[in-house]
């Protein structure tokens, strides 16, 4: 928080906060916005502590605080250099922005060449003048900039940072000459296509050694927050940049890329060789704490990198203090675990990180001041102030109480009506925790007071909190009590205080990853207590409909992987169609048969809806069943065609009403019904082809051979007696359990017209798609050799391990298309089409059609 010194004295305690608001004198700008929050309470419940005296305003420098003779001070002696966390992170972003630039930029290598000369237009209408003085600044500043950043760190006595600084910038020349070889001696490849155009005397250069070279020297140098060298240093590096794209010697993505990667040397210097600390000793911050009023007897360091902080225990006539100092260098774990969870969980279920120090010091203060204006025992701010121009303290007063998870089953029902009325004066208070585990709640009991409970520590809530993260709350405490004294003691004190169906509205929320750290950490020892917990509640109301969990987090491993792979899928696209122009390919296409290819396309998805239907007893709703199949389309985009059609139907079934294992026999039965299809067409149109069923491309050895040696694999795995123990003990339960139902719908007439008159359905849609594909371009191949070529494509693209089979089936269709007569423009152009009608048209629909079904849990 460096240039608001004034904003950070301790508050004063006794009068009311309105009197403490309308004098400087006695309390700093931090602590009045933080009281505004709890104006009105606090006035009525003024707050006395004998050990803060009224601050005196602080000056707006930051003066060295003069040593304390009458402290004790006990802590090791701070190091020198430490490693920032922020750089990590800092380190692993600049990473990931090259990378994706790099990809972006080889894809978008159109759009990309249109950019950088839509820049240099810009740029070059610039006023002359001004260009002539960018161009002077960058010559100049290239050869000073360097000269007055070593200057500046000597004048603070930091000659190891220089030399750390100027070997970075070494290493960084280094890197780019090397990369400059490669591209010259024509070994750049990737590197070549992406970060270069061609010259008449070769290519330009990959990267910018001044660039790159200048970054990794400002950032080991660590220039931010100089009030001169920093905006000069921005200046010479965006007037370099300017004038380089001017002079046509480098690319725009070069240029970029040169950025980025002189931020990543630096980063990694900074990581390797670690940065000079600005940690205060324990001495300033006794200073601090002595001139704020706080009479300290001693300060002792008991926990250095405590989420960030450092923790000192001070010693005062009226008690002990728990005293924070948070430090710009260790400032960055904290937020980066927030941040992480942030990502993780969708918003509103977890608290962001604070971006600044004076930001994190005002809301634990608004937090203290919060927890204690609703009459709750927690550590209550006494003193907060900077320490130095890099780091805060704040001075808590500790309730005293020993943590639940030490009393365990030896709580009695006092104590558990005690936790319930905390719970209920958070949630009337609007006020959430977030961190309420077995170390977080206390309990002291007074035998004039009986039982009271108090909290260990702030957390990371919110004062005003949405409904669902005060439920989130709820769940959390009703975890933590049930690990203390069982599901059942937890369950029934929580109704006898909160009422049933207060407690019913943390069912959807009961989740591991909605705990606390210390929470998940206890129930992985006792893992049956929350499946325990949630059947107690559900108890409570066995008539009620099943509680559908909330959806707590953002990203999961199906999500990543659904990134990564649409990412593969999207890639294989562009890359695909960058050689082929779609616009001609669209426009030379007779509309006629383009609009009737539409129609077979969308018919595909009924004839699958049909099939689907005629696989169960109950009744499907058609329009959901047909969005359930669009979805399936889209799903294809991540995932090979057969996985995500299982998956997404079995999940429709079981939320139409059937079990999983029906659900899933069902699904297998539809899967049979359109592999009959399938061979049964395959066969006629081999037939009417002229050509018999043996009609098909030749399969790779390759293929063969590791069909061959699955089936191996498979045989030998049943000779293993434990594999045969679960498929007997497993596996063939549930398909008897499956089989009679299934059966029913096989004797069922107008069922088994349904299925296998939709997987006909679909599969002679397909063919009559390609068949209008064809025509649409003029092609005349027989409608049966079309159809052989549509069911031998679809075999070699169900074995190609791409999303929706991309590539492989439009090299076979197309082979295929060839095979049979149709010239290859045609063939390539026919296939083209059918796939965006059939494959790619429908995406879109299947977006929105996922998001809907999933918006009325019919998913």
């Amino acid at each position: 928080m460096p240039g608001d010194a004034e904003k950070a004295p301790a508050p004063t305690e006794g009068p009311p906060s309105r009197t403490a608001r309308q004098s400087d004198d006695t309390t700093g700008e931090t602590m009045r916005r933080t009281a505004e929050h709890v104006q009105d309470p606090l006035e009525e419940r003024p707050v006395t502590d004998p050990t803060v005296a009224p601050t005196p305003a602080h000056p707006t420098a930051h003066p060295t605080p003069q040593p304390v003779p009458d402290v004790e001070v006990v802590e090791p002696p701070i190091p020198g250099r430490v490693r920032r966390p922020a750089d990590g992170v800092r380190l692993a972003a600049a990473v990931l922005l090259l990378l994706l630039g790099l990809v972006v930029a080889d894809l978008a290598s159109g759009t990309r060449g249109g950019v950088e000369q839509d820049l240099t237009d810009v740029t070059s209408g610039l006023p002359r003048l001004l260009l002539t003085l960018l161009g002077w600044l960058s010559g100049i500043g290239v050869l000073l900039l360097p000269i007055g950043v070593g200057a500046d760190l000597l004048v603070r006595r930091r000659p190891m940072q220089l030399i750390q600084a100027l070997g970075a910038a070494v290493v960084a020349g280094i890197l780019v000459i090397v990369i400059g070889l490669l591209v010259q001696s024509g070994n750049g490849g990737f590197i070549t296509s992406v970060l270069t155009r061609p010259t008449p005397t070769g290519h330009t250069a990959p990267l910018d050694i001044v660039v790159v070279s200048m970054l990794a020297l400002l950032t080991v140098a660590d220039i931010s927050g100089r009030k001169w060298v920093s905006p000069i240093a921005t200046g010479v590096v965006v007037a370099t940049l300017v004038t380089t794209l001017l002079s046509g010697a480098m690319t725009l993505a070069a240029l970029t890329c040169s950025l980025l990667l002189g931020w990543i040397v630096g980063l990694a210097s900074r990581l390797i060789f670690g940065v000079s600390s600005t940690r205060p000793p324990g001495t300033e911050v006794a200073a601090v704490l002595v001139s704020g009023g706080i009479p300290l007897r001693r300060l002792e360091l008991v926990d250095a990198n405590d989420a960030g902080d450092r923790r000192y225990l001070g010693s005062t006539a009226a008690g002990p203090l728990d005293v924070h100092v948070i430090d710009r260098d260790t400032f960055g774990l904290a937020s980066g675990r927030r941040l992480l969870r942030v990502l993780r969980l969708r918003s509103g279920f977890t608290r962001p990180p604070s971006l600044t120090l004076q930001s994190e010091i005002e809301h634990r203060a608004l937090m203290g001041l919060a927890l204690h204006d609703a009459g709750i025992r927690a550590p209550r701010p006494v003193a907060v102030s900077e320490v130095g121009p890099f780091s805060a303290v704040i001075a808590y007063r500790e309730p005293d109480g020993t943590p639940i998870g030490e009393l365990g089953d030896r709580l009695d029902d006092a104590q558990l009506a005690a936790i319930w009325q905390l719970a209920a004066t958070l949630h009337r208070r609007r006020i959430v925790h977030r961190q309420l585990g077995p170390s977080t709640i206390l309990l002291d009991d007074r035998p004039d007071d009986g039982p009271r409970v108090a909290l260990a520590q702030l957390g990371s809530g919110d004062v005003a909190a949405d409904d669902i993260s005060l439920r989130i709350d709820l769940a959390q405490l009703l975890t933590t009590v049930a690990l203390a004294v069982g599901p059942e003691r937890a369950v029934d004190s929580a109704v006898a205080v909160l009422g049933e169906d207060a407690v019913l509205r943390a069912v959807p929320v009961l989740q591991p990853v909605a705990l606390s750290s210390d929470a998940r950490a206890a129930l992985r020892a006792s893992k049956s207590v929350m499946g325990e917990l949630r059947e107690r509640l559900v108890s409570l109301r066995p008539q009620a409909e099943p509680v559908e969990p909330v959806q707590l987090r953002r990203i999961s491993v199906k999500g990543v992987l659904t990134l990564v792979m649409g990412g593969v899928a999207g890639y294989l696209l562009l890359t695909q169609l960058a050689q082929v122009d779609i616009a001609q390919v669209v426009s030379t296409a007779d509309w006629r048969w383009a609009v009737l290819l539409v129609v077979f396309a969308a018919a595909t998805f009924a004839g699958a809806s049909l099939a689907l239907a005629g696989a169960v007893q109950i009744h499907l709703r058609f329009v959901r069943t047909y969005m359930t199949q669009l979805a399936v389309a889209f799903s294809g985009l991540v995932a090979p065609a057969a996985v995500g059609n299982i998956a997404l139907n079995t999940r429709y079934l079981q939320t139409s009403g059937l079990t999983p294992t029906v659900a899933g026999a069902s699904v297998g039965v539809a899967q049979v019904a359109q592999f009959c299809s399938y061979f049964v067409l395959l066969v006629i149109s081999g037939v009417l082809a002229g050509t018999g069923p043996a009609v098909s491309f030749s399969p790779s050895p390759i293929l063969v051979a590791g069909i061959l040696a699955v089936v191996i694999l498979a045989l030998g795995l049943l000779a293993v007696p434990r594999i045969r123990a679960v498929l007997t003990d497993r596996v063939l339960p549930q398909v008897r359990s499956a089989l009679p139902q299934v059966l029913a719908v096989l004797q069922h007439p107008k069922k088994l017209t349904q299925l296998l008159g939709g997987a006909l359905m679909l599969d002679m849609s397909f063919v009559a798609a390609l068949v209008c594909a064809t025509r649409a371009f003029g092609g005349e191949a027989p409608v049966a050799a079309i159809a052989v070529v549509y069911f031998a494509g679809a075999i070699v693209g169900s074995a190609v391990p791409t999303p929706g089979g991309l590539g492989g089936i439009e090299a076979a269709m197309s082979f295929g298309l060839i095979s049979i007569g149709v010239d290859s423009g045609t063939a390539v152009s026919s296939v083209l089409l059918y796939r965006l009608a059939t494959y790619w048209l429908p995406i879109p629909f299947g977006w929105l059609s996922l998001s809907r079904l999933q918006k009325v849990g019919a998913i």
